[in-house]
C-alpha cells in the first residue's frame, strides 16, 4: 500500500472477484468507504502502530471461495456492520458515497458508518516482561572458500566473507530484527544459529553451551529442540503426502517429547490450540489450507520442542497483506505465552518496527548499527540505516 501511494493516481479495491471500492489515492487513503478497505489499512504497521500500545487488527474469516460466496456482499460473513436484511440481499451495484464525488463503493451502509472511528487498535497489550541473555554471538567470522578461476578468472583461491566479527545477544522473550539488504549475511548468520553451516571463527553460546562449530547431524535432541526455525514460503514446508497431524507428531517424536503416541496426539492438539487452529484440522492436507494456516502449522512445529529460540526468517512476506497481521499477531501471542526468544530476519522495516525490541542492522557480513527499536529509528543514524529507512514506503498521505 506505502509502494502504491508513491506511484499510484488512481485505485481499485477488490475483494473475492468484484471491485468494492474505486477513487483517487487520496479519497481511498484518507476517505475510505468500504469495510474491507477499512480492514486492510488495520492489518499493515504504520508508524503509529505498536505491539504493546496499539495493536494491529486482523481481518476475522477467510476468503470466501468461488462457489461459496454468498448472496449479496462477498465480505458480509467477515463485515462487523453486517446488516441483515439490507447486505445480503442481491446483487448490489456500485454507488457514489454522499459528498464524495468520482469515489465508488459496493457498501449499501457507506452513507451509515462512522468511518471517522481511529483505524489504530481498541485494545493494548501488556509489554513482555524480558529475562536474562539467552544466546550469545561472539565476533563470529563465516568465510567461504571459492576455488581459483571462479571469481573473474582469478588465479588464486579466495575467501568470501559472509559474516565478518559478528556480535549481539538476544535476551529471554525478546525480539531480536536483523535487517538488512539481499547479501548482506542475515541468513547465513541463520543457518550457523541453526546448524546448517558452523562457524570459521568467534563463538555463538546457547545458554552456556558453545554451538558454532557443531552441525545439526552432530547436536543432541536437547540442543536442536532448544533452536527452530519459521520458513518464511509456508507452501514449500509442509510435506504434502502426510496429514497436519501427523507432521506435527513427527516433529514431537523427533523432540521426545512424550512417552506415548497418545501423549503426543494430546500434545499436538494443545500446539493447534496455541496457533488458533481448529483440532480438526488434525486430518486435513496441506493442499487443503490457505497461506496464513500453512504458516500457522509451520509455527506449531516449531514450538512442538519448546523451543529457547526461533528464528523467524521472513515469516509473513509470503503472504496477504491482511493474513499477515493474524500471522504477526499470533507470533506476539505465542511468544508471549512461551517466554520464547525470537529472531526476527526481514526486509520490512515496518513489521520490524511494530514487531521489535531490538533491532541489528547488517551490512556486507558487518553489524552497522545495533540499539532498540526507538535509539535505531531515530536520528542520528548509521548512513546505511538512514538508507534503508528512507527507502521504506508508508502507507499514510501525512508522512
Amino acid at each position: 500500500l506505502g509502494l502504491i501511494l508513491e506511484t499510484c493516481d488512481r485505485i481499485t479495491v477488490m475483494y473475492s472477484g468484484e471491485a468494492v471500492e474505486t477513487g483517487t489515492i487520496e479519497a481511498i487513503f484518507d476517505d475510505m468507504r468500504h469495510p474491507y478497505t477499512q480492514g486492510l489499512f488495520r492489518s499493515i504497521p504504520l508508524p503509529s502502530a505498536d505491539k504493546t500500545a496499539h495493536p494491529l487488527i486482523a481481518i476475522p474469516g477467510q476468503l470466501p471461495l468461488p462457489h461459496e460466496r454468498p448472496p449479496g456482499c462477498n465480505f458480509g460473513p467477515r463485515c462487523a456492520h453486517f446488516e441483515a436484511g439490507k447486505c445480503d440481499q442481491g446483487d448490489l451495484p456500485m454507488r457514489e458515497p454522499r459528498g464524495l464525488a468520482g469515489h465508488e463503493t459496493r457498501c449499501v451502509r457507506t452513507d451509515e458508518i462512522d468511518w471517522s472511528a481511529p483505524i489504530a487498535g481498541d485494545h493494548t497489550n501488556e509489554p513482555i516482561p524480558l529475562g536474562g541473555t539467552v544466546l550469545k554471538v561472539e565476533a563470529l567470522k563465516k568465510y567461504y572458500q571459492v576455488a581459483a578461476n571462479e571469481i573473474f578468472g582469478g588465479t588464486e583461491a579466495r575467501s568470501v566473507k559472509a559474516n565478518e566479527e559478528v556480535s549481539l545477544d538476544a535476551r529471554e522473550a525478546e525480539t531480536l530484527a536483523i535487517v538488512g539488504e539481499s547479501g548482506c549475511g542475515k541468513s547465513t548468520l541463520a543457518r550457523v544459529l541453526l546448524g546448517l553451516e558452523t562457524s570459521t571463527d568467534g563463538q555463538v553460546l546457547l545458554g552456556n553451551k558453545e554451538i558454532g562449530r557443531t552441525e545439526i547431524a552432530d547436536r543432541d535432541t536437547e540442543t536442536v529442540s532448544s533452536i527452530q526455525m519459521v520458513f518464511q514460503n509456508p507452501f514449500d514446508t509442509l510435506n504434502p503426502s502426510h496429514t497436519v497431524g501427523a507432521q506435527i507428531v513427527r516433529s514431537l517424536e523427533k523432540f521426545g517429547v512424550g512417552k506415548s503416541q497418545e501423549e503426543r496426539r494430546q500434545r499436538m492438539f494443545e500446539l493447534l490450540d496455541l496457533v488458533k487452529l481448529p483440532r480438526e484440522f488434525e486430518s486435513r492436507m496441506p493442499r487443503q489450507l490457505s497461506g496464513g494456516q500453512k504458516q500457522r502449522i509451520g509455527i506449531a512445529r516449531a514450538f512442538a520442542g519448546s523451543p529457547k529460540v526461533v528464528v523467524a526468517d521472513e515469516p509473513v512476506s509470503a503472504l496477504d497483506v491482511s493474513v499477515q497481521a493474524a500471522v504477526t499477531e499470533l507470533l506476539v501471542d505465542v511468544q508471549r505465552s512461551s517466554r520464547t526468544t525470537m529472531l526476527f530476519i526481514s526486509h520490512d522495516l515496518s513489521i520490524v518496527r511494530y514487531l521489535s525490541d531490538r533491532i541489528v542492522v547488517m551490512y556486507l557480513g558487518h553489524v552497522v548499527e545495533q540499539g532498540t527499536t526507538e535509539q535505531v529509528f531515530s536520528p542520528p543514524y548509521h548512513p546505511y540505516t538512514e538508507a534503508l529507512l528512507s527507502a521504506v514506503p508508508i502507507a499514510d498521505t501525512s508522512v
